[in-house]
């Protein structure tokens, strides 16, 4: 015969039920969510994860896969190249989702239509192929600015013609494609940072963006034509928030290239003086990561007159392996993902030193830079016969081998553009 709880156990004990249901129906909303956003993610911890689980991998840049379309009326077909990215289990590209000079960029407001029309029939390509795709939104500093007719510095200006022009083509890109689970990611530029605070730095060209008035460039630059990166802080701000406010989920890279040395120190005191310490060098990734912009991206590829595997920093000659193990280390410190978002090898043992350097370092986003439909030189642009090629597919192998990388799952869970 069971007992009589005195009426104080009796509260206890439901009081413990009622907290255990409580907890477990806070948990499995967000598992819930976490699984069913189309997407890359990072958690709160700083992992990078997809469907909820941790995920690691190598993609492609592929510049052209979306230019090309407002380029060129007659255009290469784009499927072959993603048909054989989808065979060889490599899991995402990164691609331009605007035009890199102002003239392209104007198909956006001129022929809206052909150009929403290129951009859908593209993502449901990678839809059914099962290719995510990490969106960069604005690939230059300048081509924004041009098409309003302001000066480049403007994109520190949240008044500006240029800040409400960028707005908007966020709103109309993010809102169009936020359930497509092709979209892994949004990075919003492509390596600001390398143009910042060059003011003091010598006489133009340095800082100033490219004169090309046949591409819908002015036919001359000036000193408000160069950008601080205070100026590429309030962008980055501005344009997260606007992402954010459409799509709260998934990764937004910042699409910095490799930072340089004495890049804090050009913030600070708008002179190459002295190499940053790592401490400077984190202050520096948060300036150029605002609010929740929670990758951190380095560009690092090989210059023909150096090896590419190693660069002064911090007051010595540092390897490719410390050196990216401090950038995944620090980014961690700032429970951001660090990407290596674009790099490449002139030869076969150093690329497979730079894979290994990715692998050693803990880093789970990186892509090369850059596949092409045909092997080009001065793009350094590889074709899916190279060895860069082979050897990015073996690194997803490794990946999924490893249990760290499961896309076939993700897709599983997605329908596809054809299935809904």
């Amino acid at each position: 015969m069971l007992m009589k709880m005195k009426p104080t156990l009796t509260r206890f004990i439901t009081f413990l039920m009622a907290l255990n249901v409580a907890l477990h129906a806070e948990d499995t909303p967000k598992a819930a969510f976490a699984q069913n956003s189309p997407g890359l993610h990072v958690d709160a911890d700083g992992t990078l994860t997809l469907a909820g689980k941790p995920f690691y991998g190598m993609g492609l840049c592929f510049y052209d896969g979306f230019l090309r379309t407002i380029r060129s009326a007659k255009y290469p077909p784009y499927t072959p190249s993603l048909k054989k990215i989808a065979a060889s289990k490599i899991p995402f590209i990164r691609v331009p989702f605007s035009g890199f000079w102002p003239n392209e960029l104007q198909v956006y407001q001129t022929k809206p239509e052909q150009f929403f029309r290129e951009m859908d029939l593209f993502v449901k390509t990678c839809e059914e192929n099962k290719v995510g795709i990490i969106a960069d939104l604005f690939w230059t500093k300048f081509s924004v600015s041009d098409v309003v007719g302001e000066s480049v510095n403007q994109i520190g200006n949240p008044a500006s013609k240029t800040m409400e022009y960028a707005r908007e083509y966020v709103r109309n890109v993010v809102s169009r494609y936020k359930d497509s689970p092709a979209i892994w990611g949004w990075e919003i530029g492509n390596e600001f940072n390398l143009a910042a605070d060059l003011d003091k730095q010598g006489e133009p060209p340095l800082g100033y963006p490219y004169v090309l008035t046949s591409k819908g460039t002015p036919s001359q630059r000036g000193p408000a034509d160069r950008i601080t990166s205070q100026d590429v802080e309030v962008y980055f701000t501005e344009i997260e928030k606007s992402i954010r406010s459409i799509d709260p989920y998934r990764i937004i890279s910042n699409g910095t290239a490799d930072f340089r040395a004495s890049q804090y120190r050009l913030r600070k005191e708008r002179a190459f003086k002295n190499d940053d310490t790592e401490e400077e060098l984190r202050a520096i990734m948060d300036v150029f990561s605002p609010r929740t912009v929670d990758v951190i991206s380095v560009h690092i590829t090989l210059d023909k007159d150096k090896d590419g595997m190693s660069q002064k920093r911090f007051g010595r000659i540092i390897e490719i392996e410390e050196l990216l193990a401090i950038y995944v280390k620090l980014s961690k410190q700032s429970k951001k993902v660090m990407y290596m978002g674009e790099f490449h090898g002139d030869t076969d043992p150093n690329f497979v030193r730079k894979v290994n350097a990715i692998r050693a370092s803990g880093m789970q986003l990186s892509s090369l830079w850059n596949y092409g439909d045909t092997a080009n030189a001065k793009t350094k642009s590889f074709s899916d016969d190279s060895f860069m090629f082979t050897r990015t597919a073996e690194a997803n192998q490794h990946y999924r081998s490893e249990g760290l990388q499961s896309v076939d799952a993700y897709w599983l869970s997605k329908n596809s553009a054809t299935d809904r």
